[in-house]
């Protein structure tokens, strides 16, 4: 008997020990069999055991991309790196290497690992350096997060699985999640799970917005069925569902659930339940449309989907409501939303911003949440929310609340499962306190002399004694002027003493002053004669011409600096002759010369409804040289002269310095 029990182990080991190759073929076969059905976990765990046994290149690359499918991005970092040690490798995996370094926030790896492929792959060498770039601004937004932004963890709702594309519907909170859940208890593991990721399909839930565990149930049937269901969007009203859905025919077997493609169906609310959903996009062979989103208004439908047609990978597009309540034919978003990678979950706020997650703009990670201006198919360049919206790792599904709160999905690192879902507050920094500067100046009015009547058009000086500058200021309809003061000087308050008999001066001083202070000061002047009349001296003429001659555009020049510091102010250019000649033709000679003194100034930049020339000929004559009197040519040069005269005064009044004083005065 022991003889017999010998005989037969020694007959298996040496089958064992000559048939290896046959078992270890089955092995890689069924493997093969699992990866070719993307059932990517199932195939996982025979390659790793193959690969213990004989490590081959074939079998390192299938490890690889199953971890890259399942997007486990530590151990695809590991798995890509040992391809990189078998000789003819394809340098695509440079790639592939850097994402996973990227996403597991190694950047300066990632940087020197597209380098490498944009070396090895010429042709896509502006690619690879666009990449490697782009660690750079990756690694500057993580180590710079936007502090204005709080992310909180929803612990409550989240579990070890993947729970993502929080929805709100009125005050509840929908959300998808692949945990353990099946509506038959008699079902058997294997047609609850996922071959791609070992986990059970995608299954829709509601919670309140607080995701309390106790208040979490799956949506009932017919929404929810074996399969996937979900990432869906509720109408405003909350009584219709968009959602996504793979719907296995009764004449498709149960291995084909990875080859059947996503569609969106709807369904609406009834008295009852929810009606049977229909579906509105897809044909389930060809492509996947998934991920809707709705318009504000609920007229356009967005989604993902790699229907023929696009840029790369999948693409947003965008479906109106036609009149009959049906949906037209999609359109691509365009280039500004969609690229040659994923661009994916795409969502709109209340106010019409758009979001959606892409790999194929400059991220930090994975997927990256953008946010762009416009809707159908014209948009702006999406812009990167960046940290810490978003991370290293895959971030997606957003959705508000409002403008500054709101929900999205993540498995960045720290998380409590695959995918979580968080809560995000922006709450705007209040910029420190700053010390506020005393505020000094003066209010001060002008009254006439005996009459007390407030008094227009007067030039107020304010000198500052300490350095020296004059500021000046014009009396308004109300008398009163106004000047804003520096602290630690020494300041004059004078009026133009070429017009008025000053009666007193005020005296100022901000030395020592700590709080905001406000002088008032009252003039009261005593108008001289020639009050708003400004003479010119040596602008003389040429016997009978009218001709401005150099020598007089010194005086001129006055004028225009007179009235570029002065722009509220009119004039008149009062041009005079001596009486010498007849009074008719002087009349006529003197307004020659004052016109020719106005297209002087024009040319020089005065506007000509601040001017007007005014001829007087021999009607104001300075002295005794009038006709029959004789007189020597240094008298008579007196009387031929020009002179302006403030004609009008617009009431100066600075606004911004009322307000400063209003709050210095509260």
């Amino acid at each position: 008997m022991n003889y017999r029990k010998l005989a037969l182990a020694l007959s298996l080991c040496s089958f064992l020990y000559f048939f290896p190759q046959n078992i270890f073929s089955d092995d890689v076969e069924q493997a093969n069999r699992y990866y070719e059905k993307y059932d990517y976990k199932y195939a996982l765990e025979l390659y790793e055991k193959i690969m213990a046994k004989k490590p081959s290149l074939e079998v390192a690359q299938k490890i690889a991309n199953c971890y890259r499918f399942i997007n486990d991005t530590k151990n695809s970092e590991k798995a890509y790196a040992r391809v990189l040690t078998f000789k003819g490798f394809d340098p695509v995996n440079y790639k592939y290497y850097a994402d996973a370094l990227k996403q597991n926030s190694k950047f300066e790896a990632a940087k020197e690992a597209y380098q490498l492929y944009g070396e090895r792959v010429p042709s896509k060498a502006a690619l690879a350096t666009k990449l490697a770039n782009a660690t750079d601004a990756a690694r500057i937004w993580v180590e710079n997060p936007d502090k204005s932004v709080r992310m909180e963890n929803m612990q409550n709702l989240n579990s070890e699985y993947s729970d993502f594309c929080p929805v709100l519907v009125g005050q509840n909170l929908s959300f998808v999640s692949d945990r353990w859940f099946t509506s038959d208890p008699n079902a058997k593991r294997k047609d609850v799970v996922y071959g791609w990721t070992g986990n059970p399909y995608l299954k829709l839930y509601l919670t309140d917005r607080e995701g309390k565990a106790q208040k979490i149930s799956a949506m009932p049937k017919p929404i929810n069925t074996l399969y996937h269901n979900g990432p869906g969007v509720f109408t405003a009203s909350g009584d219709t569902i968009y959602f996504t859905r793979i719907d296995l025919p009764a004449s498709r077997k149960r291995e084909d659930i990875n080859i059947v493609k996503k569609g969106i169906f709807r369904s609406v609310k009834q008295k009852d339940g929810w009606s049977i959903p229909v579906r509105l996009l897809g044909n389930g062979n060809s492509y996947s449309v998934q991920h809707p989103a709705l318009s504000p208004d609920g007229n356009i439908l967005y989604f993902a989907s790699d229907m023929p047609g696009g840029l790369g990978g999948m693409d947003i597009y965008a479906s109106r409501k036609n009149p009959s309540g049906d949906w037209d034919t999609p359109k691509n978003c365009g280039p500004n939303i969609n690229t040659e990678e994923d661009d994916v979950f795409p969502y709109v706020r209340k106010d019409g911003k758009f979001f959606y997650s892409t790999k194929g703009n400059i991220g930090i990670g994975g997927l990256d949440i953008f946010m762009a201006d416009g809707s159908f198919d014209i948009f702006t360049v999406a812009e990167n929310l960046k940290s810490p919206l978003n991370s290293a790792k895959d971030d997606f599904g957003i959705t508000y609340a409002d403008s500054t709160n709101g929900f999205l999905s993540s498995n960045r690192e720290g998380g409590k499962g695959l995918d979580d879902i968080y809560r995000f507050r922006i709450i705007p920094e209040v910029a420190p306190k700053t010390i506020q500067q005393p505020i000094f100046a003066v209010d001060g009015q002008v009254l006439e002399k005996g009459t007390g009547l407030p008094i227009e058009s007067v030039k107020i000086i304010l000198t500052n004694k300490t350095t020296g500058v004059e500021t000046s200021a014009m009396s308004d309809s109300r008398g009163t002027f106004h000047f804003e003061l520096e602290p630690e000087m020494d300041y004059v308050v004078t009026g133009d003493k070429s017009k008025y008999y000053l009666q007193q001066e005020g005296q100022i001083s901000t030395k020592g002053l700590k709080e905001s202070t406000i002088f008032t000061i009252n003039f009261e002047l005593e108008r001289s004669n020639d009050a708003y009349l400004v003479r010119l001296n040596n602008i003389y003429y040429n016997f009978d011409k009218w001709d401005i001659r150099k020598d007089a555009i010194p005086e001129l020049t006055k004028v225009v600096n007179f009235m570029n510091s002065m722009p509220n102010v009119n004039i008149q250019l009062r041009s005079h002759t001596d009486s010498r000649g007849p009074a008719v033709y002087n009349q006529y000679l003197s307004q020659k010369r004052a016109e020719s003194a106005i297209n002087y100034l024009k040319n020089k930049g005065v506007a000509s409804q601040r001017l007007e020339a005014v001829g007087l000929g021999e009607s104001e004559l300075l002295n005794r040289c009038k006709d029959g009197v004789k007189c020597s040519k240094q008298e008579h040069q007196m009387n031929r002269r020009t002179e302006f005269k403030i004609v009008k005064v617009e009431p100066v009044l600075s606004m911004a310095s009322a307000r400063t004083l209003a709050s210095a005065k509260k």
